[in-house]
């Protein structure tokens, strides 16, 4: 018995250490990508985070001024539409590490290396510790090498989810239920849907299991009810704040009769599915269920899997937007799946040749090894999106105007927003957008767009009295007609009033530099800025101060 133990404890380490190696080779496939390509939301993530470092360094009670005062300054933050546990930790990472993206990006793949590790310890206890071994397939996918890549939301929902369900099975399955892993399954929702409010497809997915299993009167105990009682409370005024400012993220959520009606809406994952999970382990998941729904000892676990998978389509799919890397959650089940049906080869294999039980494992063994060197290889040829070109852009204009305003127009607006705070820790500079200025839109451009110039002389009004910034960096788009206002900008930059300094070339798909300009004219100081937010309504304006560093209530 002890041997068996120590061999079993042997295993288990090298597990760990090769999905360390894993990991480590995931770390380093793109270090020159700073994660922050997603845009809009990206470098939106990476604001933020500074945004709740700096509320919590200069606290005060007003947080909505404070929020609307830094917007001011660098509008890219939406901490209001967004929960704050990602934030708090990134606040924690740059305050301890330094203003970088790569410590935000590390931080997205810290989280997926948790999720792999609690991957491997489902496969342990619920198919065999020789199963273990396929957890490094998590790390190898093209969907967790495109997102663990950008810093974004979905992989560190992913892991919580993933920790989420893993302690909800412990408890269902324990006679008598372990209160503890059930406060530690509700811990990791809570912690979840605070990162991610869709991380709480969890709780349908944990309904489902208990709607089969018909145990109901487990969620009777008082320590339970509390536990989720405090957990909604704890989620109201998250609720209240989404209510107000998320109210077209809101409406997004529910479809029309004729969206759900249309066989687009119902094929749209199944179709993208290859993004994020190679169409060979597919097919091998494929096998896994087969072979689970066939054989007595993985039907339970088969149908587990199979409701797990089907909540995610039917939640997904059900909401109107839609984007694959809603679908990243399900890559673990797949993995699963993908286990059940290696498992069956190399026992139909070990029936075949007579072998051993212990070859056979081992043969279990050698081929999750095989197929994770195959993914390495494959994943190398994995592209990642990357944008370059707004470090350089931004070290330039720090050194041109260290303590000025500097106006932005451009689809790249986040990225030129973070790197111009990651250099600002005194709050000297900021950033005056020219979809703030010169138009405004509802989340994508064009939406509800309000245009406040029409001429080249409107523009040069317009930047003279309420832009207060004698530097312009304009992206040159590689594709695509500008809108009116953006075209009244061009031509207003070809008049002598306005200068070239310098062009930076852009390695993005749509742009192709970002030209920077001087402004001749003398521009009047801002004291208060005007802030349009369509996106809550054609009228609702904010005027505020830009934040200083030690704002006080």
């Amino acid at each position: 018995m002890n041997s068996a133990r120590i061999i079993s404890s042997r295993q288990l380490l090298l597990q760990v250490l090769v999905l360390l190696v894993i990991w480590t080779y995931l770390f380093t496939l793109h270090l020159d990508n700073d994660g922050l390509w997603f845009q809009g939301d990206s470098p939106r993530h990476a604001v933020t985070g500074f945004f709740w470092l700096d509320y919590i360094r200069d606290f005060t009670l007003d947080a909505k001024g404070y929020a609307l005062s830094y917007y001011a300054r660098y509008p890219a933050i939406d901490p209001a539409s967004r929960p704050p546990v990602f934030y708090l930790l990134e606040a924690t990472a740059f305050a301890l590490l330094g203003p970088s993206p790569y410590v935000a990006k590390t931080l997205v793949l810290a989280f997926s290396l948790l999720g792999a590790l609690y991957l491997m310890a489902w496969l342990r206890h619920w198919i065999s510790p020789e199963a273990g071994w396929a957890a490094g397939l998590l790390l190898l996918l093209p969907g967790m090498i495109t997102w663990s890549h950008a810093i974004m939301l979905n992989v560190p929902a992913l892991a919580l989810g993933l920790g989420a369900l893993y302690h909800a099975r412990r408890w269902l399955d324990a006679p008598g239920g372990s209160h503890t892993d059930f406060l530690v399954a509700t811990l990791l929702t809570l912690l979840g849907i605070l990162t991610y409010y869709p991380t709480g497809v969890v709780v349908m997915v944990f309904a489902c299991w208990m709607a089969v299993q018909r145990d109901w009167k487990r969620l009777a105990y008082n320590k339970i009810l509390l536990a989720a009682g405090i957990s909604l409370l704890i989620l109201l005024p998250f609720v209240r704040l989404i209510s107000h400012w998320a109210q077209v993220q809101l409406d997004w959520l529910l479809p029309s009769a004729t969206h759900l009606a249309t066989i687009s809406t119902w094929t749209f994952y199944p179709l993208l599915l290859t993004q994020i999970v190679d169409i060979h382990l597919i097919c091998l998941a494929g096998l896994g269920l087969f072979a689970g729904l066939a054989q007595k000892r993985w039907q339970r676990e088969a149908i587990t899997l199979m409701s797990w998978i089907a909540v995610l389509y039917l939640v997904f799919t059900i909401l109107y937007a839609k984007d694959i890397r809603y679908a990243l959650p399900v890559m673990v089940p797949m993995i699963i799946l993908c286990a059940i049906g290696i498992i069956s080869v190399s026992e139909w294999v070990e029936r075949r040749l007579r072998m051993p039980v212990s070859d056979g494992r081992k043969l279990t063994m050698i081929i999750i090894l095989l197929i994770l060197l195959s993914q390495a290889y494959l994943v190398r040829q994995h592209t990642v999106p990357s944008v370059s070109g707004y470090r350089e852009l931004v070290a330039f204009l720090e050194q041109a105007a260290p303590a000025e305003p500097l106006f932005y127009e451009g689809y790249h607006d986040g990225i030129f927003t973070f790197y111009v705070r990651a250099g600002d820790e005194d709050f000297q500079r900021r950033v005056v957008l020219g979809s703030k200025l010169l138009y405004a839109s509802a989340k994508v451009p064009g939406w509800r767009q309000q245009d406040f110039v029409h001429s080249p002389a409107d523009v040069i009004r317009v930047i003279r009295e309420q832009g207060g910034a004698r530097w312009l960096a304009v992206e040159v788009p590689a594709h695509g007609q500008p809108s009116a206002p953006v075209r009244a900008l061009h031509e207003a930059l070809g008049t002598p009033d306005f200068e070239l300094i310098r062009s930076f070339p852009i390695d993005a798909h749509s742009v192709e530099r970002v030209d920077v300009y001087r402004f001749r004219l003398p521009v009047a100081e801002v004291q208060e800025v005007e802030l349009p937010f369509p996106v809550l309504g054609p009228d609702v304006r904010y005027r505020t101060t830009p934040v200083t560093r030690g704002h006080a209530d």
